[in-house]
């Protein structure tokens, strides 16, 4: 998710904020810690492999379905923190989608979980 927030290039206010509080109320996230040293560590290795070579290195890290599943929810929630959506944010998306094997329909009912979780 704070790959999503890099996305564009840049991380906005509400999009950190988003992170911050995803991982606040995920028992789950708790142990990741600092959001803003995530963040940090997260932008250098965007900036080291590039944007889709980081997510799919992210992404098959994540063997549990269930753990997919949130982690593709909670970018979709980081994607609609800002009210803007761009192409690189479509991407994150897509190559996740790739990774984790997801149908359309899989897609489609994430985006739905996602928007009634905010």
């Amino acid at each position: 998710m704070v790959l999503t927030a890099w996305a564009d290039g840049t991380v906005q206010g509400v999009e950190a904020l988003t992170v911050h509080k995803l991982v606040a109320a995920n028992p789950d996230l708790k142990q990741v810690g600092s959001t803003a040293e995530l963040s940090k560590r997260a932008k250098e290795r965007l900036d080291e492999i590039g944007l889709e070579d980081a997510l799919r290195e992210c992404a098959l890290r994540l063997d549990d379905p269930a753990l997919r599943e949130m982690a593709f929810q909670h970018c979709v929630r980081v994607m609609g923190a800002d009210s803007q959506l761009d192409s690189e944010e479509m991407l994150v998306l897509g190559t996740l989608q790739e990774c984790f094997g997801y149908s359309n329909e899989d897609v489609k009912r994430l985006l739905v979980l996602a928007s009634r979780q905010v």
